[in-house]
């Protein structure tokens, strides 16, 4: 089965959809096949991806990190912090629009937020947005953290070499701002993400760094009730959106019949990153299923990963 994985996603590195890909599948015991193709560096020289390679993971920083946190830290999701609660801001329902390029005002990003974030009356609708995450870093002071091995915040320079790059230029958020690009050049070794690495590598919406295996771990940290109490756990990866137009757990995504998730079950969890990266675990199934790309590499091109986030998980299913 790790020969039809791999040719799979060689075949998608063949037509451009992305660099390159490692993955992990296994279940609350540990990892039982893994794999890595492509490049993690296409250009200006070429790198092999390999089982170390060490991915920018974007989004999974959300719930592998600072829900985390957040959960240990708070007694009461419904206490608020600057006048939201936190089940609204671990949901997306404060009301706060999708993004802001918030290094790109002069104010400090908290400021920013409160006066520029609210744009629809909070708890009608899920809206998936940077800016909930945003906060809950302002509320753990500004502070991330990971003690997983091959995992890191501001991971250090002299692990370059094993890092995936991503894009060239921050051309996609330039775009999204409708301004000239914050960064020229090859971004390697330092989150893609823009609001995150101009708060110094972090604003706990991105900022995580790790191996396909340290993300398995982080996740299997999660399944086994190692990083929080069961009741706890059980609490996040439930809907606390019924009713409205998305399903989210407190930081998780749950399967909403995409063409990502519905092959899974309907206890299944999990979180996407926009680099390329993702983690689902199916309960049910017994099944953790961890698949890292570098899709921005060396540009951020129209690619239907949720299509290949499916068959990544049929395949991992099968096993």
């Amino acid at each position: 089965m790790r020969l039809v994985i791999e040719k799979f996603l060689q075949a998608e590195v063949d037509v451009g959809s992305f660099a390159s890909a490692v993955f992990a599948i296994g279940d609350s015991r540990g990892i039982t096949l893994e794999g890595a193709v492509g490049n993690a560096v296409s250009v200006p020289l070429r790198i092999p991806a390999t089982l170390d390679t060490i991915y920018d993971c974007a989004s999974l920083t959300k719930p592998l990190v600072t829900a985390a946190l957040i959960l240990r830290k708070i007694k009461n999701i419904d206490n608020k912090f600057h006048d939201f609660t936190y089940r609204e801001l671990l949901t997306h329902t404060s009301g706060l629009r999708a993004w802001l390029p918030l290094y790109a005002y002069e104010a400090e990003y908290l400021d920013t937020i409160l006066k520029e974030g609210p744009e629809y009356k909070r708890g009608t609708k899920v809206v998936y947005s940077d800016l909930n995450f945003i906060l809950l870093w302002y509320a753990l002071d500004k502070k991330l953290s990971v003690d997983v091995h091959d995992a890191w915040i501001n991971p250090p320079a002299e692990l370059k070499p094993r890092i995936a790059a991503t894009e060239w230029g921050q051309r996609y958020e330039a775009k999204m701002a409708n301004r000239p690009a914050a960064r020229d050049g090859l971004i390697w070794g330092a989150t893609h993400d823009g609001n995150s690495f101009f708060a110094g590598g972090t604003a706990g919406n991105a900022g995580l760094f790790a191996t396909a295996r340290a993300v398995f771990r982080m996740a299997q940290m999660w399944v086994n009730a190692e990083i929080l109490p069961r009741a706890v756990v059980d609490d996040a990866t439930r809907n606390h959106t019924a009713g409205l137009d998305d399903a989210r757990g407190l930081g998780w995504q749950l399967p909403t019949g995409s063409e990502a998730t519905k092959m899974l079950s309907p206890r299944a969890f999990g979180h996407t990153g926009f680099t390329g990266t993702s983690v689902w675990v199916d309960p049910d199934r017994g099944r953790i299923m961890v698949l890292l790309t570098n899709r921005v590499h060396p540009c951020a091109a129209p690619v239907n990963i949720q299509r290949i986030r499916g068959e990544f998980h049929r395949l991992a299913l099968a096993l």
